[in-house]
């Protein structure tokens, strides 16, 4: 099973993995609405900061998923 497929799957048929990917996509679009932001502040570069690592949290657990399932496709 390819990557994308097993991302389709897991969206499909694991609640847990579509709560962090619609997560991760939400603060994805508000990243790119606060990097917008004209003039830009140190307040909100630090909170752009945050979110970030906040996205990428849910960025490797995601993949975690990802990893496990592409293991039990193969074996």
């Amino acid at each position: 099973m390819k990557r994308e497929e097993v991302i389709r799957k897991l969206y499909k048929e694991n609640k847990k993995f579509r709560e962090l990917k619609d997560k991760h996509d939400e603060l994805d679009k508000e990243i790119a609405k606060k990097e917008k932001h004209f003039p830009m502040t140190h307040e909100l570069e630090m909170e752009i900061e945050k979110l970030k690592k906040e996205k990428l949290y849910y960025k490797d657990r995601m993949e975690f998923m990802i990893q496990e399932e592409l293991k039990k496709s193969e074996g």
